[in-house]
């Protein structure tokens, strides 16, 4: 067991250390002891950076949660997804001496993947996911990699994600013979999975180092940075700045291009229910919360900013999630649990 806390912890720290590949308590990460038939997995509502030792991780069955998805019987009608979310929190095995936590809502997908998984909202990856013309785009860059990948529609999180995603690895083993290990999720994110941490983590890298290139991008902002005012904090993150002079920012905008769900859960609850916690006043952004929450919401609007100004930049073609697909991630209990993690 420690030395999968040890894997879980290196590939946390690899993915979580970046503004671009991950912002406030999104993205997940997962390593599986096929030994014991358990998976680490971050907890919900957590930081990739808060994992460690003792704390941000969650054990499952993993054997409980595959089986789950590989026999459940849809010709009858139930709420699949109320069930599946029983079926997760069944399946948490505890861990002497640390809290029980709730694990994070993509554990499904985690669940049917390979022994590594890196789930990140990489800005770069979503230049593709977020663009009409993505998978297009997609088939160019990665045609003479190593490595397989499958690109999905826009999809609910959860239940529905988890059997679309399996059902399109199967497809895709059956016709070319090999296991995909790059997945793209249409408005979401990106996913890599294999057998070898260092493998993992070495095409996590080479998707985004190829993608980012290909749009001719610097470095752009591996971290964020916010000052201390007397009520909370103001953005000093360049990439921020620069648009909020020269733009408006404000939930009319923000509701005018929804991407993807991390936008819906920070920034746009932010703004429709506590709107004096982000403030934009005189050409600058400020944040009046805690450190914590300050951080979440200067990296998600980074983030947010970076793809939208990027994918119109590249003459392509913003593509949002529709009304259904708000509403859905707005009311989902999921979602509103991970708003709630302090």
């Amino acid at each position: 067991m420690q030395k999968t806390i040890k894997d879980l912890i290196e590939i946390s720290q690899y993915a979580g250390n970046r503004a671009d590949y991950t912002q406030g308590g999104g993205g997940n990460t997962s390593v599986k002891n096929f030994e014991n038939g358990t998976m680490l997995i971050k907890a919900s509502g957590y930081r990739l950076v808060d994992i460690n030792e003792n704390t941000a991780f969650v054990a499952v069955d993993k054997n409980k949660i595959e089986t789950y998805y590989k026999s459940v019987d849809l010709s009858v009608e139930k709420d699949y997804e109320k069930e599946s979310a029983e079926v997760s929190k069944t399946s948490v095995v505890e861990i002497s001496g640390m809290a029980t936590l709730r694990p994070s809502v993509e554990v499904g997908f985690h669940a049917i993947l390979k022994k590594y998984v890196i789930h990140t909202h990489s800005v770069y990856a979503n230049l593709l996911t977020c663009s009409q013309e993505g998978e297009t785009l997609a088939e160019k860059l990665f045609a003479g990699k190593d490595f397989g990948f499958i690109f999905l529609p826009y999809i609910n999180p959860g239940f529905e994600l988890t059997l679309a995603m399996m059902n399109k690895i199967d497809e895709y083993v059956k016709a070319t013979g090999k296991y995909p290990e790059v997945i793209f999720m249409k408005n979401h994110g990106l996913v890599v999975t294999g057998d070898y941490i260092e493998r993992v983590k070495a095409v996590n890298t080479d998707v985004n180092e190829t993608i980012r290139k290909y749009f001719g991008l610097e470095d752009n902002f591996r971290s964020v940075t916010l000052k201390a005012t007397e009520t909370g904090f103001v953005s000093e993150t360049p990439l921020v700045n620069e648009f909020v002079k020269a733009n408006v920012l404000d939930k009319a905008l923000l509701d005018e291009t929804p991407l993807y769900p991390d936008q819906l859960v920070y920034l746009n609850n932010i703004l429709a229910h506590s709107p004096n916690t982000l403030v934009v006043d005189g050409g600058k952004v400020y944040y009046n919360t805690d450190i914590k929450q300050a951080t979440t919401l200067e990296e998600t609007l980074a983030a947010y900013l970076f793809v939208v100004t990027t994918v119109k930049k590249a003459n392509l073609t913003v593509s949002k999630m529709n009304e259904k697909e708000v509403y859905f991630i707005n009311n989902w209990e999921a979602e509103k649990y991970r708003r709630s993690v302090k």
